[in-house]
């Protein structure tokens, strides 16, 4: 067949070793066993390349915190030396990167004590404290201080609607205690006389009284009462609330100022010698006991008249 032998058809091709090879061929076991020496170096080097990612963005991370960390301490370091610009734009930058809650309520906290300390008109802890009732909304403990502090700003700016509202919402927390109960009730009260609306704070002293709480907890809601009415000259109300109070067996303070609001409503009312009596009894526990010695003279000119 073409002149080709059996024993040269049958016979296997010889495999030159690698060594005899001609340069430049690629025979296919090389190939493989080069592949399979590349393999593992080439996994190493991701494994490693993987490790420098994440230990970089860990570094990162820890000099960040460290970074924001320094800007509270040196913060506070400032505080301590009374500078009170370098402590705001430390506390500003901080709250600017700063993630943790509990941190950044500090650091609100810190700032509104520079604020205070440094002069700055109160308007600029209202801005602050704004801020800070938006960014604590579900925190009802925290929404305490921050509502009173407003609330409270605004009464001595004579902002008495921004005060009302705030003591309004004081009001509605969860977990305040009797005496909280009793002071948010009697500012609201109080700006709400400010406002001329009698009738509303009237309403909201009443509403302190129908709290379940024991009248010596609440008197002071009552005290309020008598004086408003005394101002718009009920004179019957002042002692018959007054009346009220002194029965109730107060402390000597209240015991002082209560006697006076009766001794005055009767003194009103013509009630002359109860008047006297009760300005007496008043006299030793009033604050000024100036006041009353020289009503109880002028009474004394009169009924010897």
């Amino acid at each position: 067949m073409f002149g080709i032998s059996k024993t040269l058809l049958c016979r296997k091709p010889r495999i030159l070793p690698e060594s005899a090879q001609p340069r430049g061929l690629c025979p296919l076991r090389a190939t493989q066993q080069h592949s399979r020496n590349r393999r593992p170096a080439a996994a190493w080097r991701l494994v490693a390349l993987c490790c420098s990612l994440v230990l970089a963005a860990l570094v990162g991370a820890c000099s960040q915190d460290s970074l924001i960390s320094d800007d509270l301490e040196a913060a506070r370091a400032a505080v301590g030396k009374r500078d009170w610009p370098l402590a705001e734009r430390l506390l500003e930058r901080y709250l600017r990167e700063e993630q943790k809650p509990d941190k950044r309520w500090e650091a609100w906290q810190q700032l509104l004590t520079v604020i205070n300390f440094s002069g700055v008109e109160p308007r600029a802890s209202l801005e602050y404290l704004e801020a800070m009732l938006e960014e604590f909304a579900d925190n009802d403990a925290r929404n305490k201080v921050i509502l009173k502090r407003i609330g409270e700003l605004h009464e001595n700016l004579r902002h008495y609607e921004h005060a009302a509202d705030a003591w309004s919402a004081y009001i509605g927390l969860a977990g305040l205690t009797a005496p909280e109960t009793v002071e948010a009730y009697r500012h609201l009260a109080g700006t709400q006389f400010s406002l001329r609306r009698f009738e509303a704070g009237e309403e909201a002293l009443q509403q302190c009284l129908a709290l379940p709480l024991p009248d010596h907890d609440k008197i002071m809601c009552m005290y309020d009462l008598a004086d408003q009415n005394m101002a718009r000259e009920h004179w019957q109300e002042v002692a018959d609330l007054s009346q009220q109070i002194l029965d109730s067996e107060p402390d000597a303070n209240v015991r002082g100022l209560a006697g006076y609001l009766l001794a005055d409503a009767l003194e009103q009312l013509g009630q002359k010698k109860e008047a006297l009596k009760q300005f007496e009894l008043a006299r030793d526990d009033y604050p000024n006991p100036a006041v009353i010695d020289n009503r109880i003279a002028h009474l004394r000119k009169k009924l010897k008249q």
